[in-house]
């Protein structure tokens, strides 16, 4: 049992557990429910509950479950995206929203998960027409553009 304890996964399980636990701890500053609504306190509380309890699963899992299996994702692929994602972030500044979201999907899709072209292009392209349609369009939320300054 002592192997099942100390290992990485059980790490992140607490760690995510100890997060929602201070979320639900400090959602109680706040006002839960204003009238018939809820008020800033609520979200959070809501939110850290779910995260704590989930955690928490996915602890006692660890513990009391039967030993994991030998076959697991290959961590490459999990650094593969994540600097995929950076590189996204670093460039929404100066390339815009759609294009860095675009070639995120496309990249992931083609390299890390090796799915074909066209199946990814469409995909990819739905997506991304979709986020714009939402936040753009209907929310009218502006989503950063091209800002080349020459």
């Amino acid at each position: 049992m002592k192997d099942k304890v100390l290992t990485g996964d059980m790490g992140f399980a607490v760690g995510w557990a100890l997060l929602g636990l201070y979320w639900m701890v400090g959602a109680f500053d706040y006002p839960l429910w204003s009238g018939f609504a809820p008020d800033s306190g609520f979200l959070p509380l809501v939110y850290g509950t779910l995260l704590f309890l989930l955690s928490a699963a996915v602890a006692l899992s660890l513990v009391f479950g039967e030993a994991e299996p030998e076959e697991r994702e290959p961590l490459t692929k999990s650094l593969l995206v994540l600097g995929a994602l950076v590189v996204v972030v670093a460039s929404l500044g100066f390339i815009g929203f759609l294009l860095p979201v675009f070639g995120l999907m496309m990249f992931i899709y083609l390299y890390v998960e090796r799915l074909p072209l066209l199946r990814s292009a469409v995909v990819a392209g739905l997506v991304t027409a979709s986020l714009a349609l939402i936040f753009v369009h209907w929310l009218s939320i502006p989503l950063p553009l091209v800002t080349w300054d020459f």
